[in-house]
């Protein structure tokens, strides 16, 4: 068994992959809890909150369908046409944000000025690192995507680092890190990309037809894509209006940490198999759902484990991973892992839906869940501050959980015999 599992190549990949973003994550935030104060660990959890809004609209759910679409247009032999009009338009969408990002400068806080620009340059170096990570990954390209993922790390580390030893660390250096290690990591990416971009390819009638089918795929999550973002992200804003930068650092930093363990799991599954249920589902309809019939009931058992553990030796993971000063905070990280990892749980059991193209059932339990933080976190961190932010999480990843198995479990009650 371990001689096969060791003979595997792109499993091994991609747990190469997996470990270096755990562990570059890991040493990361270790980085940053120790050279920024904690205002300044707040603006950076601002900054990442508004990196993300900018990725879920449009561009984190083209990358959805990507993913799903690109199996198909392989196996068709149209897999160039359709790359060269996938890059057509994300940077088409890229150069309509710059210039609204232009516009938007003259009207943003003083506060922002002096870093915007770095702003801007790190969200778009997002963007086009995780595009190229989708493509390769599709492709089951995993050596380009763990190598890429190593060096980035490295990158963003190295320099983090020699600006804390000569005392330059700032916000500005810090965006200056992460935007290098993207651009880095998109090179790798695109070097050991084997599709082809031509101009040739480039026609109205293929636009809108790739455009079209992604469009389809994934119009239900850019629906949702404002209230995925107030479910993740208003905690942060509302602590910030009602509190200061400092509240925004300790609740942010908790949910760094929370968070690290059930996406990894979920990365290194999801990375791995789906590309697979993907190409399997096409030609053997139920695939997925014998999968995650083994799949689910082992990562729970996984989860509730490492929340005994976390719930114990919770200051602990705090000083090893972050800092003393984070430390008044501890109590809350076992119930945010706790809480985060019944997230994970009901996304991953949403695999079935996807490769059936399916994302429309999962609107509704999507949308609510935003708008239950947008209206209880507004009273109730007004009322009660961080703490109350911390049960706005719990609700509002909780409903999220719910009502996604509820869709999920009705959608294998009435599709028995896929």
């Amino acid at each position: 068994m371990i001689k096969k599992v060791l003979s595997n190549k792109e499993l091994l990949w991609t747990a190469l992959y997996q470990a270096s973003v755990l562990f570059g994550g890991l040493l990361l935030i270790k980085l940053l809890a120790l050279s920024l104060s904690k205002y300044d660990y707040g603006y950076y959890a601002l900054i990442t909150s508004i990196s993300a809004f900018v990725l879920m609209i449009p561009f984190t759910a083209f990358m959805q369908g990507i993913s799903r679409y690109l199996s198909i247009y392989t196996k068709k032999n149209k897999k160039d046409e359709f790359y060269t009009s996938i890059i057509f338009i994300f940077v088409s969408i890229v150069i309509f944000y710059l210039i609204i990002s232009f516009i938007l400068k003259y009207f943003i806080s003083v506060d922002w000025n002096d870093i915007y620009f770095f702003i801007v340059l790190f969200i778009f170096s997002e963007i086009f690192k995780t595009l190229f990570y989708s493509i390769n990954n599709a492709n089951r390209k995993r050596k380009s995507v763990a190598i890429s993922s190593i060096l980035e790390f490295s990158m963003k580390s190295i320099i983090i680092y020699v600006s804390y030893k000569y005392q330059i660390i700032n916000i500005s250096y810090t965006l200056l890190a992460l935007f290098s290690g993207n651009i880095l990591a998109t090179m790798i990416l695109i070097y050991s990309n084997n599709s082809s971009f031509s101009f040739s390819y480039l026609n109205k009638k293929n636009l809108e037809i790739y455009f079209s089918r992604i469009w389809i795929f994934s119009y239900p999550l850019l629906i949702w894509a404002i209230f995925g973002w107030l479910r993740d992200m208003s905690n942060r804003w509302y602590l910030d209006y009602f509190l200061d930068k400092e509240q925004v650092a300790l609740f942010g930093m908790m949910g760094s940490i929370a968070l690290i363990a059930p996406v990894a799991l979920q990365g290194l599954i999801g990375s791995f198999f789906i590309p697979i249920l993907y190409q399997k589902e096409n030609s053997q309809k139920g695939y997925t759902r014998k999968f995650l019939k083994i799949m689910l009931p082992s990562v729970l058992v996984i989860f509730l484990i490492s929340f005994f553990i976390t719930y114990f030796f919770k200051d602990f993971i705090v000083l090893l991973i972050a800092d003393e000063k984070y430390l008044e905070i501890s109590w809350m990280l076992p119930w945010m892992f706790l809480v985060y990892s019944f997230y994970v749980l009901s996304m991953m059991s949403t695999y079935e839906l996807f490769a059936h193209k399916q994302t429309k059932k999962l609107i509704i339990s999507s949308i609510i869940p935003g708008i239950i933080s947008l209206v209880c976190g507004y009273f109730l961190i007004k009322e009660y501050g961080i703490n109350g932010a911390l049960v706005n999480y719990a609700i509002t990843y909780g409903s999220y959980s719910l009502f996604t198995f509820i869709v999920v479990w009705n959608y294998w009650r009435k599709n028995d015999n896929n």
